[in-house]
This record gives structure tokens, sequence and C-alpha cells, in this order.
């Protein structure tokens, strides 16, 4: 049976979570304690575990008893990463036809070019103005995208313990970049633009503010791309070794008809 482990007792959880496919700083951030939640079989010796910050991340021993369990644990919307390909037939014994894989691509670091990212955030168009985000901005700025600050219990505690960074016209923001995940040693990228600024470099300024911020803080920067768009522009700011993964969505229940 699983049980929800409390943050200060997520490092025993680690092991099964060496070499996970992707979504590290979630990953980090959730087994350091700063941020989701964890369960387990056992607190002092798992053999399963599954951690949840948006994404519902399972790992150890997919034939263990507690697997199918975990498995069912995934809420109706949920997206899905395992730790290994041998978790697909437990996730289809429980969700069957509703399971949706596709791939998603995770980045390492690269040799950070400081003048390149730079020149990113100089080259913005005119009226366009590049910002940290600070207390007076956060409401403004959760307006372009809910899932820049959705992870922090308030926008109080995105400005204190988060980072974001926007582009603002006219004042309003039509770009951003935010720690999606946070903690000790490393950020989990998330962007959104506007519909009617994409296109523009505006991501790109707004992700290489962001390492810059990294580099400074001496977390790591990390990039998890869900399509074409955002490997390209991990690849254009630097990031390497693109890597792609299995990851999961349930479709929607298929509603049947009554008299």
């Amino acid at each position: 049976m699983l049980t929800e482990i409390a943050p200060s007792e997520r490092e025993t959880l680690r092991p099964l979570f060496a070499g996970f496919p992707g979504l590290r700083g979630c990953v980090d951030a959730a087994l350091e304690g700063t941020m989701g939640r964890a369960w387990a079989d056992d607190a002092a010796t798992p053999t399963v575990a599954m951690l949840h910050l948006e994404f519902f991340m399972l790992a150890g021993d997919p034939a263990a008893p507690a697997a199918e369990e975990a498995a069912r644990r995934v809420e109706q919307d949920g997206s899905i990463v395992a730790s290994t390909a041998a978790w697909e037939p437990v996730l289809r014994r429980v969700w069957g036809e509703r399971l949706r894989p596709y791939t998603r691509v995770e980045f390492a670091q690269g040799e950070w070019d400081r003048k390149a990212l730079r020149g990113f955030i100089e080259a913005l168009p005119e009226g366009l103005v590049a910002k940290r985000i600070g207390a007076g901005d956060a409401g403004r700025f959760a307006e372009l995208a809910d899932s820049l600050v959705y992870n922090f219990p308030s926008l109080e505690e995105f400005v204190a313990r988060g980072a974001g960074f926007g582009i603002e016209q006219e004042g309003r923001f039509v770009s951003g970049c935010a720690s999606f995940a946070i903690c000790s040693h490393s950020l989990e990228f998330e962007i959104q633009t506007h519909e009617d600024f994409r296109r523009r470099g505006l991501a790109c300024a707004t992700a290489a503010s962001m390492i810059e911020h990294c580099l400074d803080s001496g977390l790591e920067p990390c990039w998890d791309a869900h399509n074409e768009q955002s490997a390209a522009l991990a690849t254009k700011l630097g990031f390497v070794n693109p890597q792609p993964y299995t990851a999961y969505e349930l479709r929607p229940r298929v509603a049947t008809g009554g008299a």
C-alpha cells in the first residue's frame, strides 16, 4: 500500500529515480521536498514510488505489488512519465485504450555563450521591455498563463522562492519564462508567449534571461521539450544532447449513451 512521504523523508526515494528519463528539475524539486507530493510503498526501503509535480512520475519495480496501485492513483487528466518502458504494461492494464503515448525530449546543459545570450535579449523589437518579475508584476505575469506560476501556493511564494522574466508591452506581459519547478540546485523552465507575439524572438529572450539567472545563482537550467518548436528553441539557446523519451497522457473517457 502506498503512503504519502513527508518532504523531509524523501531522500530514501532518490535511488529509484536515478537515471529518470526526463523532467529533471521536477524530480529534483519533489525529492528535495521543496515542491510537489510523493508516495511510496515503504518510507525506509521503497520498491515503488510516485512523485507529483504537474506530472505523475513513477519509478521502481513495475512488478511489485504496489505498482498497479501507483498507476491507479494517476488523476483522470494526468500526464505520466515512468522510469522504464517496463511500466507501460502496468499502465495499459489500468488505463487501457485511454493511455496515449507521446514523445518528449530532455536536453542537457551546454557550454553557455554569455555574449550570445545577451544578444538575444538586446535584440528585442522596439516597444518591448524585458524585466525580472517582482511583487508588483506577478499578478499581470500570471494573466499571461497560469502555468507560469501555478506550481506555487501563492503569487507571493512565487516571487519569494521562484524566478520569472517577462516581456512587457504597454503594461501587459506578452511573453514570459518562469521556474516551473525549482530547488537548491536546478530549475525547470516554463515558457509562454501570447499568440499575437510569436516568432519575434520573445521566447528566446526570456529564456536567455533565465539561463543568465541560473548561471549567476548556481542552478542547473533544465529544459524538457514537448514539441518540435520547443526543441528547436532549446538548441538555439545552447542546450545540447537531446534525449527523446516516452510520456503518456490519458484520453478523455468516452461517454456512453443512455435512455
